[in-house]
């Protein structure tokens, strides 16, 4: 590790956020670049799966890693202006917007996200580090 480990917000310059999920919870890390382009954490969030959430399909535990994720950062992420840029290493969570799917808590989810302008990138999990340990509380 080296210093700065975390960062003060800049409302200047545009948010990511990596969010994980496991079979125990979810992890998500608020990031942002600096000067030199290096992501530093603004903010960490975990939390631990109910009963209930535990019995989810994956997409749904992903995708309930991004709604929480962006529900605890609203008050960074509900004002900016640019785009949100979000890292998963769960690639189906990319098409969750063009899913023609039956299932209503996804297209719930999926009505809730268009509130947000957010990008969704695939990443290596092995690339997913910090919210991968987070999810594994």
């Amino acid at each position: 590790m080296s210093s700065p480990v975390l960062i003060a917000p800049d409302f200047e310059k545009q948010f990511k956020l990596a969010v994980d999920a496991s079979d125990n919870g979810i992890g998500a890390v608020l990031l942002q670049a600096d000067e030199h382009g290096v992501d530093h954490p603004v903010c960490y969030y975990s939390k631990k799966f109910d009963k209930h959430q535990k019995n989810y399909s994956t997409i749904e535990k992903e995708t309930l890693a991004l709604i929480l994720g962006l529900q605890h950062f609203d008050v960074y992420l509900g004002t900016t202006s640019f785009p949100i840029t979000v890292y998963t290493d769960h690639n189906p969570l990319t098409f969750l917007s063009k899913m023609k799917n039956k299932n209503q808590r996804l297209m719930r989810w999926s009505l809730f996200l268009q509130s947000y302008n957010v990008d969704i990138k695939h990443i290596k999990g092995e690339d997913n580090v910090v919210p991968d340990s987070l999810s594994r509380i």
